[in-house]
């Protein structure tokens, strides 16, 4: 299969999974439990318990991109937040959450690889501040991102399906912005 063929279902993969969180939020936003399945949407975080050691790591995440962020805003304005929402953040966290599995992927049994790489899906996806149903598209992306990485045995589709994903969420809430308002 063509590595561009896999990116390409992959994003789709990952699409459908937004998709899916967006149906199912707007299927129980009335009901009683809907705290419980998308506390980020509802606003109710506090049910949600972040381990200390995952603390420490998502400072050091938000820590990289903020001091990006101020770094570069210094020297050139807004404009700059497009290339450091499509360029920088999918390097940096391709880095962060990837590498372990793009540098073991020889060196550990299948489904040992393949443990680890769900456990840093989930934990890139809760990395973003996100709760119950809105963290699927996150790990579906981890996982996509994670199936690229076996079967290409490269690192650079999974920072192109990052990218093209933060371009999807992007240009999506500009296109609400633009034609529907705020």
């Amino acid at each position: 299969m063509k590595l561009w063929k896999c990116i390409l279902i992959s994003f789709s993969i990952v699409t459908l999974s937004c998709a899916i969180k967006n149906y199912l939020i707007y299927f129980w936003h009335d009901s009683s439990f809907s705290g419980l399945i998308c506390p980020s949407v509802f606003g109710k975080h506090s049910l949600y318990v972040t381990p200390i050691f995952l603390e420490k790591f998502y400072t050091f995440h938000t820590w990289i991109g903020t001091t990006a962020h101020s770094f570069i805003l210094h020297f050139i304005n807004d404009p700059l937040q497009v290339f450091l929402i499509l360029v920088v953040a999918p390097v940096v966290e391709e880095i962060l959450y990837r590498s372990p599995l793009f540098f073991l992927k020889n060196n550990l049994r299948n489904f040992i690889w393949w443990g680890l790489a769900v456990a840093l899906s989930a934990i890139f996806a809760h990395s973003h501040s996100l709760y119950g149903l809105a963290l699927l598209p996150l790990f579906v992306l981890g996982m996509c991102c994670s199936w690229l990485i076996k079967i290409s045995g490269r690192f650079w589709p999974c920072i192109m399906l990052h990218f093209f994903f933060n371009f999807y969420t992007f240009s999506f809430s500009l296109y609400q912005g633009l034609f529907w308002g705020d």
